[in-house]
């Protein structure tokens, strides 16, 4: 399943964590712009991408 997280703080990274180890893609946004979520990309791997919200 393709999921959709707007927010990255705590609850949303953690959560993308979750659905990532349960092979879902994810795609992430928050306010800063998808370049701000390169550390976290990094992190989760080839199932996760970011988007503008």
């Amino acid at each position: 399943m393709r999921i959709g997280i707007i927010g990255t703080g705590r609850i949303g990274s953690t959560l993308a964590r979750i659905l990532v180890a349960a092979d879902h893609q994810v795609v992430l946004a928050n306010a800063r712009g998808p370049q701000s979520l390169a550390a976290l990309l990094a992190e989760l791997g080839p199932a996760a991408s970011a988007a503008y919200p």
